[in-house]
Parts: C-alpha cells; sequence; structure tokens
C-alpha cells in the first residue's frame, strides 16, 4: 500500500478528524480512510442508498386510495378543449 501526507493541515480539519477517530475507538489514518472511500463513493457499506425513502416515506393504501380519488379528476379529457 501507498502512503501520503497531508500538509497544512487546517487546525479545524484536524480537530473535527481527531475527534470523530475518538468516537469511533478507530486510528486516525483509518478514520481519513474510511471519510475517502465513503466519499469517493468506493466504500462496501451495504447500507448505501441511492434514492430517497429516507426523506419521502411510504404511504399506507388508504393514503393511496384517497389520493387516488382526489386526482381522478385529472384523467378526464376536456375534449372542447382538445378538439
Amino acid at each position: 500500500m501507498s502512503q501520503i501526507t497531508l500538509r497544512d493541515m487546517p487546525e479545524v480539519l484536524d480537530h473535527q478528524l481527531r475527534s470523530l477517530a475518538k468516537k469511533n475507538h478507530n486510528s486516525l489514518n483509518k478514520t481519513i480512510q474510511v471519510i475517502l472511500l465513503e466519499a469517493l463513493g468506493l466504500s462496501e457499506n451495504e447500507n448505501k442508498k441511492r434514492d430517497l425513502s429516507d426523506l419521502a416515506g411510504l404511504w399506507s393504501q388508504e393514503e393511496f386510495d384517497e389520493f387516488e380519488k382526489n386526482t381522478a379528476i385529472f384523467e378526464d379529457i376536456d375534449d372542447e378543449i382538445w378538439s
């Protein structure tokens, strides 16, 4: 494996990295590796999602049925307008 040296590390970044390493009971080196792998999309994290399900949530069948009922009017084509 190769090595990388980072110079002129901003103090705030150094502090955050060390705090994260301590919190996760990892070495500073391992912490930086994990962050870089995740940032580059190379981690083997099985929980990785590529959707918005955490933000959007899910509808119950009752909510879906109500939505369908309330939007059914938009399915009708007004022939007078489109003729």
